[in-house]
């Protein structure tokens, strides 16, 4: 066993279920249940359901589910141990030693990669302040940061060398495999270490509790090909989930955030006293930053550079800040300023302040964006501009925001108010009614097992599945009425492959009418856990489960398997197979 049970049963004992998710989420009481916007994907009323006596919690919505430790993995991204050794700590259990990847290959731990990044930002930082570090100190004074910006942020120099920083950590006592996990050295044909940062500006990268676990390098030579090198993903550091600067900006206290597009802008930006600034990381932005931003903030101003590629990271920030509940902002800057680093330089921190309260709505910088694709001095061309934005403001949710935004497209093209909300109003329904349907349609479809990834014998079977499900569901419900179900039920009984699986897995616990842990050790991945919280939140809704209601659902499952072998077995000889299955009848195999 991976983690001895007493020690998990230990972990879960001191981290309460409703306690540890109420920290990621804001939650209410609904009867004997707990309620909440779920955390997984964006919605305006919660299905997000917690159920404290079971120990679980299903989304009705996405349809996500599982205990304490499947919520902490799918909202932090780690993976089986590295929830459990985040749940131990949280309650200040000392970890246990497991042999759950001792079959694997040899790893580096989590706090050896920030030793050694620590100790390589201490190394680059002292190499900024010294005789080598003057073209790079240049560089920062003419980016106008101050000493204490430097200090504070730990900005460094790597070195023009093959080996300076990959010899300073050997000798400090990392192992080449510590150095390279890290991303600090690379390794050559003949096996020998070179460093990968060289003769760049050298960013520190946190994390949320102000840990280096990273590094952002600037070239300062131009003709270097790549603009900047990053870290790639490691034990300590995956850049789709974190954005620079969080480690300080989650301490403000207005609920904003102004996301940029580099570390040095976001460094720039808390230097002219913006705390609340963050930026990602050689990525545009994710899902997971959008979550992470979610969990800090209610409004963001987006501060990319105005050129092609900033409007499109801008339009990108839009949709996804929008999934997870995040109202946004988008900071209109001159020509003659392409980055708020620039403006402020420029104007002075003042005037950006007033750039942030008159900072364009999103639904305003979309019409922006629709109108400058036309030229509607031309009749065609206003005609596809009206087109394109009464179809973008039909998906409005709200109708008075159509009516407000219809007014002022109106106003830009020089048309009736009338016409325009006339022709929105139109395509809005029409909206409604293809969603209505296609709502429909997906909850047949998901009845009847289309696009069911963990189950995919469902399609197939899908009246002997929902037989399966209700069965499996009624016990883990209810651990009292397993034991006298095992007498006429076995993984035989089981039609697919997948719930069979399932009845093996936890055989153990229903022989001894025990709750089962649906993590069991990090044997089912998110979407098997999901899949099996799925089955007993569906068993809730039903007032009847009982130890008749699973008694019959036995008989019925063991029919429709009859039935089903039975129809294998006559096959394409009718005769032979006939024998064959009274054969077997008189074995008592049926």
């Amino acid at each position: 066993m991976a983690f001895s049970q007493a020690f998990l049963e230990e972990v879960k004992d001191r981290n309460d279920i409703e306690e540890v998710i109420g920290s990621f989420i804001s939650l209410k009481r609904a009867g004997s249940n707990v309620v909440g916007l779920c955390p997984f994907h964006n919605e305006k009323s919660p299905s997000f359901t917690l159920f404290p006596g079971s120990k679980s919690f299903y989304c009705f919505g996405c349809g996500t589910g599982g205990d304490v430790v499947s919520f902490i993995m799918k909202s932090q991204s780690l993976d089986y141990p590295e929830a459990i050794e985040y749940l131990a700590k949280r309650a200040n259990i000392p970890m246990e030693e497991s042999d759950y990847k001792k079959n694997e290959l040899p790893t580096v731990r989590k706090d050896r990669i920030i030793a050694a990044t620590t100790e390589a930002a201490r190394f680059f930082y002292n190499a900024l302040l010294s005789p080598q570090g003057r073209f790079a100190t240049e560089y920062l004074e003419k980016r106008k940061f101050s000493n204490a910006t430097i200090k504070r942020f730990g900005i460094g120099f790597a070195p023009d060398s093959w080996d300076l920083l990959t010899n300073h950590l050997t000798s400090k006592g990392f192992l080449p495999l510590e150095i390279t996990t890290s991303f600090l050295a690379g390794t050559n044909k003949n096996g020998k270490l070179y460093d990968m940062f060289r003769n760049r500006l050298m960013f520190p990268i946190f994390d949320i509790q102000g840990e280096v676990v990273a590094f952002s390098g600037r070239r300062l030579n131009e003709s270097e090909e790549r603009k900047y090198v990053n870290t790639s993903d490691t034990p300590a550091f995956k850049k789709s989930k974190l954005l620079f600067g969080m480690h300080i900006a989650k301490s403000t206290k207005d609920g904003t955030l102004i996301l940029c597009e580099g570390a040095p802008d976001a460094i720039a930006m808390h230097q002219a006293d913006f705390s609340n600034a963050v930026a990602t990381l050689g990525t545009a932005i994710t899902s997971e930053h959008a979550r992470l931003i979610a969990k800090h903030a209610k409004t963001v101003f987006l501060a990319y550079d105005i050129d092609g590629a900033g409007r499109a990271a801008t339009m990108k920030g839009i949709d996804l800040l929008n999934q997870v509940g995040v109202d946004t902002k988008i900071i209109s800057l001159p020509s003659d300023t392409k980055d708020p680093d620039e403006y402020i330089k420029k104007y002075g921190a003042a005037a950006f302040r007033d750039k942030l309260k008159l900072a364009n709505g999103q639904i305003d910088y979309k019409i922006n964006e629709i109108l400058a694709k036309y030229n509607i001095e031309l009749p065609d061309e206003k005609l596809r501009a009206l087109g394109e934005l009464t179809k973008f403001i039909s998906t409005l949710y709200n109708k008075s925001e159509r009516e407000i935004y219809c007014s002022r497209v109106a106003e830009r093209l020089s048309l009736t108010k009338a016409a325009v909300l006339e022709d929105c109003e139109r395509k809005a329904k029409s909206n409604d009614y293809k969603n209505k349907k296609s709502l429909e349609a997906k909850s047949i479809q998901s009845t009847n097992g289309f696009g069911d990834k963990v189950n995919r014998e469902k399609l197939r079977y899908s009246s002997e599945t929902m037989l399966e499900e209700a069965i499996l569901g009624i016990m883990f419900l209810h651990p009292n009425l397993t034991q006298k179900a095992l007498a006429s039920l076995n993984a035989d009984s089981f039609i697919t492959e997948f719930n069979k699986r399932i009845y093996n897995l936890f055989y153990e616990e229903f022989s001894e009418g025990k709750e089962a842990v649906l993590s069991k050790n990090g044997i089912l991945t998110l979407d098997e856990v999901s899949a099996v919280t799925r089955y007993i939140a569906a068993r809730r809704k039903f007032n009847e489960n009982t130890e008749g209601m699973l008694e019959g659902l036995i008989n019925s499952l063991k029919e429709q398997k009859n039935k089903l072998d039975y129809d294998k077995i006559i096959g394409e000889n009718p005769l032979e197979g006939l024998a064959e299955y009274i054969n077997l009848k008189k074995k008592k195999i049926y």
